[in-house]
């Protein structure tokens, strides 16, 4: 049996995110983001993310590239100024305000003067507008964009030309007379302006402003919206687009299956998702530890001869370093752990916990190797000391009586095997509520 292929991973989990963000249900976005971004920018804000996305997509690249040309023809208003001057005259002199100057102030005084001067007026809406838009892009480009060390970002901006376009946005003189930034309030008036305006500049300017706008607001109607999510979707690895294609599973599981709600996360929770029934409250986590300690130190003066020289290898290589060593023997984060809750009960400590390991394979050594990881968590995950429900010492789980603990692991390429040792072995095609002991 051949794993899901990459391309159906990736309708799945846009189609999915195109539900859940669409409709504003309740899943924790800087999560998502996490799971999203690229690994060596850690990015815990999905409009960041997106906002990544927005400025390597093809509209906006197109639109930097056909900016110098554009800027030598940005619109301008004459404007006159009036200035009373006393003894010399610079510029024109306004003999009609001049006459009517001195009559009210001093009629004999003939050394007073009205001079106009012509200028030029650069704040107008749609020029606020461009300003806004190319700030916003300037600022993701320079600030996160340059962060990513991956080959799929320099190929559409290299360094050198980041390194150009913030030279054309910092020291153009026309934009430098446009009082505008990122932060600037966008209105209706600069808005109707950008739009109506003939000039490529100022038209494309307010569709790309719109575009940013929608992804901001979670609205993927637009097929440059569904582009650019598009690329959200496509830039993780196959195995990070298996994982969250088996979380939406799961949620639609638990959702459909045991007819859970959803329901709304606090800001700053690692949880990608709180879901009640009438019994349980269930937080979802994925490549967390939730609030459970899957750590294990080193005894700092081990009796065990392989303990005792483990712990001399990490010296070795703390000193050789100069720099302080993990001293551990284990630490890991599942791929997704299930927390239960139950609501009728006094404590808020959990009475059911799944742990969970994802693979997506067809080999039998990496499954292998997920069972493996699967049951070190399954030992070594273990309450904190001084925790939120009163225990003063850490225990394991599989020390617990009152918590009833599952493991799972979730392939889609691998003949499933039985049920065995508190472990289940799922098919990501055919996962289902009646299907799964610990869900009922």
């Amino acid at each position: 049996m051949s794993p899901t292929t990459r391309s159906a991973l990736v309708d799945t989990v846009r189609s999915e995110l195109i539900a859940y963000l669409g409709s504003g249900r309740p899943l924790n976005q800087d999560v998502l983001a996490g799971a999203l971004g690229p690994s060596d920018l850690q990015i815990a804000e999905l409009d960041r993310l997106l906002g990544i996305h927005f400025v390597q997509s093809d509209p906006v690249r197109a639109y930097m590239r056909a900016l110098p040309e554009r800027l030598r023809r940005i619109r301008t208003a004459n404007n006159v100024s009036r200035e009373r001057t006393r003894g010399e005259v610079r510029g024109a002199v306004d003999w009609g305000q001049t006459f009517r100057a001195r009559y009210e102030t001093t009629p004999r005084d003939r050394s007073m003067f009205v001079t106009r001067t012509p200028q030029k007026e650069y704040d107008l809406p749609e020029n606020i507008l461009v300003k806004k838009l190319l700030s916003t892009v300037v600022d993701i480009a320079t600030n996160d964009l340059r962060g990513i060390d991956q080959q799929w970002r320099r190929d559409r901006w290299p360094d050198s030309r980041i390194d150009s376009f913030e030279r054309t946005v910092r020291q153009n003189v026309h934009l430098g007379r446009i009082g505008a930034d990122a932060t600037t309030t966008t209105t209706d008036r600069q808005l109707r302006a950008a739009r109506s305006a003939r000039q490529p500049l100022y038209y494309e300017a307010y569709e790309l402003y719109r575009l940013y706008e929608s992804l901001l607001e979670r609205q993927f109607e637009q097929t440059a919206a569904q582009s650019v999510l598009n690329e959200v979707v496509i830039a993780p690895e196959t195995s990070r687009l298996f994982e969250l294609a088996c979380l939406f599973r799961l949620l639609s599981v638990l959702q459909r299956g045991i007819e859970a709600t959803l329901h709304t996360i606090e800001r700053g929770s690692e949880r990608l998702a709180t879901l009640r029934t009438d019994q349980w409250e269930i937080d979802v986590y994925h490549d967390d530890t939730g609030p459970f300690r899957l750590y294990e130190p080193v005894p700092p003066a081990p009796q065990d001869e392989y303990l005792n020289r483990y712990r001399s290898a990490l010296d070795r290589h703390r000193r050789f370093l100069n720099r302080a060593s993990m001293a551990s023997l284990f630490e890991g984060r599942p791929d997704v752990l299930l927390v239960f809750r139950d609501r009728s009960g006094k404590s808020s400590r959990p009475t059911k916990v799944a742990i969970g390991e994802i693979k997506h394979t067809a080999s039998t050594d990496t499954f292998s190797n997920g069972v493996k990881e699967l049951a070190t968590y399954l030992e070594f995950a273990r309450l904190p000391s001084k925790d939120d429900w009163g225990d003063s010492e850490e225990s394991y789980l599989t020390d617990r009586t009152d918590i009833d603990l599952h493991g799972f692991v979730l392939t889609d390429g691998v003949p499933l095997h039985d049920s065995a040792d508190g472990i289940d072995h799922l098919n990501y095609d055919s996962i289902a509520a009646d299907s799964i002991d610990w869900l009922q």
